[in-house]
């Protein structure tokens, strides 16, 4: 299957409850990425600080949080059982410029795709 990612958004909806992560992050790009896998019917994922890799569907809380390094350690086992449970065999990384914040971002899944072995592509938006 292929997968296709982005990094999460600071921007996001403050609503109290939960809500799934399509809804809310509010990012123009996320919600692109998401309608184009679905065109091709391949899957998407979200790349969160908090969470890890999780589906748009996935309901979550509110929080701040940016990627930092430290936190890939502790990212790194969720975000590759993701990809294993989910049976992924390419995953197609959608970003901007790798720079700055988006770093830790792009190690986490590049690495956790090179542990696994499984194809990695990097799309620059």
């Amino acid at each position: 299957m292929k997968l296709h990612v982005t990094y999460c958004s600071k921007d996001k909806d403050r609503t109290r409850k939960n809500l799934p992560a399509i809804k809310r992050y509010n990012s123009n790009r996320i919600n692109k990425i998401n309608a184009q896998a679905h065109k091709k019917d391949e899957e998407f994922a979200i790349l969160s600080a908090k969470y890890g890799l999780i589906t748009p569907q996935e309901e979550i809380p509110f929080y701040d949080e940016l990627m930092r390094e430290q936190h890939i350690p502790q990212l790194i086992t969720g975000v590759k059982n993701f990809l294993k449970t989910k049976n992924v065999q390419k995953v197609i990384y959608h970003t901007k410029e790798i720079e700055g914040k988006r770093i830790p971002y792009f190690k986490l899944i590049k690495n956790a795709c090179e542990t696994l072995e499984i194809e990695f592509e990097k799309r620059t938006i």
